[in-house]
């Protein structure tokens, strides 16, 4: 008897893991859970030093797979730039820690050039990108309460934005979404930090181009961009970001939609030109 119920309790315990495997068999599969739990990276332990420095850029950084970590090619960080993940500060390395994918990002590149330039001597960013996202998602779905867990964590750990960044709008292209409905949509986004008192700049990237499945000239929306546009308010401190769109060609997007090394930095240079015409 006794044997029967351990073979059972052990069939049932396998059922169990193989229907959690099958369920996030694309977390599990890409390598999402081991990089962003078993990823050995150096903590630092002394966050308070180094977020209460002087010349320190803190950016928050989220959208769709091109504020992700999506991108083509290797990149290695010069300066001193640091990746907050769940309440713990790394060094930034690619890919980083947060976002969905597992390739490289456009951030460290950005975090680079600002500190090359005297603007900052350090930076901190934040990423939670998540591809293959609407901005309803953002604004009240499963990545609104992936948001408002950060914002929580930030808050807790006595670190303030001076920046946030917001490059999304493929997925609302192939899903027909009018500038009413994304502009309304986006400004509950910005709400989430607001809400909380938090008055970094926020920047919204002109972001709609994807080639495939919509009938838009170009592959660009210009509902969606309208809408993007329709949120801008330099009293509440929301100002247009870099035109992520223009930057179609081939050689910048190594499978049409995502950047190569090439468009990474061209699309970092674009990011770092708006930090720099702001600063």
């Amino acid at each position: 008897m006794k044997k029967i119920l351990r073979s059972s309790t052990i069939l049932l315990l396998v059922f169990l893991l193989g229907v959690l495997t099958h369920r996030y068999r694309s977390f599990l599969i890409d390598g999402q859970f081991i990089r962003n739990h078993l990823h050995f990276r150096k903590e630092f332990r002394a966050i308070d030093k180094i977020v209460n420095s002087e010349r320190v850029l803190i950016f928050m950084a989220f959208g769709q797979s091109n504020s992700a970590d999506y991108g083509a090619g290797k990149y290695n960080v010069r300066n001193e730039v640091y990746n907050y993940y769940k309440g713990k500060l790394y060094a930034a390395a690619e890919p980083l820690l947060g976002p969905d994918g597992k390739g490289s990002s456009v951030w460290t590149r950005v975090a680079d050039l600002v500190i090359d330039s005297g603007l900052y001597d350090r930076a901190i960013i934040v990423p939670c990108g998540i591809g293959q996202t609407p901005v309803k998602c953002w604004s009240s779905g499963e990545c609104a309460d992936k948001v408002n867990e950060i914002l929580d964590d930030l808050n807790r750990d006595g670190i303030k934005l001076t920046h946030v960044f917001w490059c999304q709008g493929e997925t609302d292209n192939v899903n027909g979404t009018t500038a009413a409905e994304y502009g309304n949509e986006l400004e509950k986004v910005i709400g989430h930090f607001r809400n909380r008192d938090i008055e970094a700049p926020f920047f919204v990237s002109l972001t709609s181009y994807f080639p495939f499945n919509n009938s838009n000239p170009l592959g660009i929306s210009e509902q969606v961009l309208q809408g993007q546009l329709s949120v801008l308010d330099s009293a509440n401190h929301v100002l247009k970001g870099p035109n992520v769109d223009a930057l179609n060609l081939a050689y910048y997007r190594y499978d049409a939609v995502h950047f190569s090394e090439k468009g990474l930095d061209q699309l970092a240079m674009a990011w770092y030109q708006v930090i720099k015409d702001y600063h």
